[in-house]
């Protein structure tokens, strides 16, 4: 596999509110991709949807644990520092 690039997409210290609009936004938009991706196959082909499926119940888990996090910064007073990157491969 050869790498080809690197993207800093999310570096800073947020506060809880930003935080969560950010985070929120990306994790609900992967979300709403699978979503998409299942009824597509469910409808054109009737294929396999058990990958989408998998892939939203873990971001579902994904948006509670953070969700946590964010109330708990919240309690606490403090930011977060969010880091985030993206790495694109390619594959044969």
């Amino acid at each position: 596999m050869e790498k080809v690039s690197q993207f800093k997409l999310i570096d800073g210290v947020f506060s809880p509110e930003e935080a969560r609009e950010i985070l929120f936004a990306l994790i609900n938009s992967k979300i709403n991709f699978h979503q998409m991706e299942k009824f597509i196959i469910t409808e054109k082909t009737s294929g396999d949807v058990s990958n989408s499926e998998k892939r939203i119940l873990q971001l579902k888990a994904i948006h509670q644990s953070i969700k946590g996090l964010i109330e708990q910064s919240k309690i606490d007073g403090k930011q977060l520092q969010i880091n985030g990157s993206i790495e694109i491969n390619y594959v044969d």
